[in-house]
């Protein structure tokens, strides 16, 4: 299987998950910081409130019984001593003047709640309230031994040092918030980190598993859903695994099957091209679509779902197709068989039949001619009897002869071809040949072939070969005349054994027929032969894998050729 780019299809990761699950950390901990900062920021502003309005309210209170049965510059030395630059303090009689007049009314009553205060602290009643900028407004009644005396009112503000030590706080809270947002953002990259780099791993083990890579165990994981994930996906591998094997297993046996096919299997889509085809469909396919000739059966089985064509000439050629739909697929599946041969057999097959009969009809009516008229009574007379006798002999030897002829050519056709890895002394067997070829007065017959001449074959077959090829160059030959037999190594590993004669040589129309069963051609219609013995010549040429053939020109004689492959040569020892 065909390795791919791991990274190739998969989106492009803008943000990573490290990335944004450290920034959902740190946007965590700067919330909860936040909130603890401003929580913690109101709680300390009313501490401060609180605790200072508490200051202000008791010296408040201790002033106003600090001032009961007092003296006026008893009086007057008390309020001095208790103003400072955060409290300020006023005593006012019932009738809400000042006590001592260092404080006049004027700047009491312009003081935002003092009002209040006044009439509060004389009814008898405490008062206390927190105004804007942390100011604190008290008041106290001034009880003397006429009962309300006075009342005495305050106005303060936080004292510098309570409000630099909340200052300080505050920066500290600063400070905490800062340290608290950098660790939470420290913690949540390293979690995310360590997140990120589990998931990276399973990713990475999912890229492979896509590529088809399956062999490679995932690394084991935690106790967490992660590592329940881990495990989960390296099972699945296991699985895949198993079944990409079996998958390859039937896919390779399939492969196989589909190329030792001698049908034709084509897959044709939608769109007319071709999707899938076995080895021996290449002659149908025309750059990348079916031939021309197929399309019809194609249009027919993706509206009818399925066709069939018994005979489909095409290109020289006949064929069967079988069509159908492959709806899942959308295409259309051809399984096409070449019948050219098959019909080239049983044309052939036919005509052998007849050819044999015709020829076997032809002795037998002679010798049923013959019996007949010595049964009428030619065989009391001698000259007649031995003359049918004569005729009978000849017709049973004519007989014999195609009976042995269709023998061996039927066993020529039960070995059918084979590799003979034999190496044949071609000239030993160019000798034999000869020397059971009896020559015709006035044919001479030349042997041209080299001592060192061999190739590979077998050498019972390859003399009779010569013997048949020898025997009709004789016959073919009138005299005076020359039969030659050659032999040469050809180009590239073959060898080439020729039998040229001298005679009529053959018409180009018949030429491509010599080697046709029972053929014979027109110079040999008043001849005893039968036709067979170059067909018979052709397949022991093919039983050994070599091949046959001839160059004629009427008139100017006939060259057969048998073509044998070349020994290949075997490695010498060095001793």
């Amino acid at each position: 299987m065909a390795t791919r780019d791991l990274g190739r299809g998969l989106p492009r990761r803008r943000v990573g998950v490290r990335l944004w699950l450290g920034a959902a950390f740190a946007g965590v901990a700067l919330i909860t910081a936040s909130s603890i900062y401003v929580f913690v920021d109101d709680s300390s502003d009313r501490t401060l409130q609180t605790q200072a309005a508490d200051l202000a309210v008791g010296r408040t209170f201790r002033l106003a019984d600090e001032l009961a049965d007092t003296s006026k510059s008893e009086a007057r030395k008390i309020l001095t001593d208790a103003r400072s630059e955060h409290f300020d303090v006023f005593a006012l009689t019932p009738k809400r003047r000042p006590i001592v007049r260092a404080n006049p009314p004027i700047a009491v009553r312009e003081i935002e709640g003092a009002r209040e205060a006044i009439r509060t602290g004389l009814s008898g009643q405490r008062f206390r309230r927190l105004f804007a900028e942390n100011r604190t407004v008290a008041a106290a009644p001034i009880f003397g031994s006429r009962g309300i005396e006075g009342v005495v009112v305050s106005v303060s503000s936080p004292p510098a040092v309570l409000s630099r030590v909340f200052d300080d706080l505050r920066h500290d809270r600063l400070r905490a918030l800062a340290i608290a947002v950098a660790i939470g953002v420290l913690v949540g990259f390293i979690v995310s980190s360590l997140i990120s780099i589990r998931v990276k791993r399973l990713a990475r083990a999912a890229e492979l598993m896509t590529a088809g890579r399956f062999d490679a165990p995932l690394p084991a994981g935690g106790g967490d859903e992660i590592g329940d994930l881990t495990r989960s996906l390296d099972t699945m591998r296991e699985a895949l695994r198993e079944t990409f094997d079996m998958l390859a297993t039937e896919r390779d046996r399939l492969s196989a099957i589909l190329d030792g096919l001698t049908e034709a299997v084509i897959v044709v889509g939608e769109d007319g091209a071709v999707r899938f085809s076995n080895p021996a469909s290449r002659h149908l396919i025309r750059d990348g679509q079916p031939a021309g000739a197929l399309i019809p059966v194609l249009r027919n089985a993706a509206e009818r779902g399925s066709d069939q064509v018994p005979v489909l000439v095409t290109d020289g050629r006949v064929y069967e197709v079988q069509a159908r739909r492959v709806a899942a697929e959308h295409a259309v599946l051809l399984v096409v068989r070449d019948r050219t041969e098959e019909l080239k057999r049983e044309r052939a097959e036919r005509e052998f039949v007849s050819n044999a009969a015709h020829e076997l009809r032809n002795p037998l009516a002679g010798i049923s001619g013959a019996i007949e008229v010595l049964q009428g009574g030619a065989k009391d007379e001698p000259e007649a009897r031995e003359r049918f006798l004569d005729r009978l002999a000849e017709d049973a030897e004519r007989m014999t002869r195609l009976t042995q002829s269709l023998l061996v050519l039927a066993r020529m056709e039960a070995v059918g071809e084979r590799d003979i890895a034999e190496v044949v002394d071609i000239s030993i067997a160019a000798q034999e040949g000869i020397d059971a070829i009896p020559a015709p007065e006035g044919v001479e017959v030349v042997n041209e072939v080299g001592p060192d001449l061999v190739g590979e074959g077998d050498p019972v077959l390859l003399r009779q070969v010569l013997i048949g090829l020898l025997s009709n160059a004789c016959k073919n030959t009138e005299p005076p005349g020359t039969v030659t037999l050659r032999g040469s190594a050809g180009e590239g590993a073959s060898v080439t054994i020729e039998v040229e004669d001298t005679g009529k040589g053959i018409p180009p129309e018949e030429q491509e027929r010599v080697f046709e069963r029972f053929y014979r051609g027109s110079a040999q219609l008043d001849s005893d032969g039968f036709g067979l013995g170059l067909s018979i010549a052709k397949r022991m040429v093919d039983v050994m894998g070599g091949e046959i053939g001839l160059r004629s020109m009427p008139g100017r004689g006939s060259t057969f050729w048998v073509r044998l492959r070349a020994p290949k040569p075997t490695p010498t020892p060095v001793a």
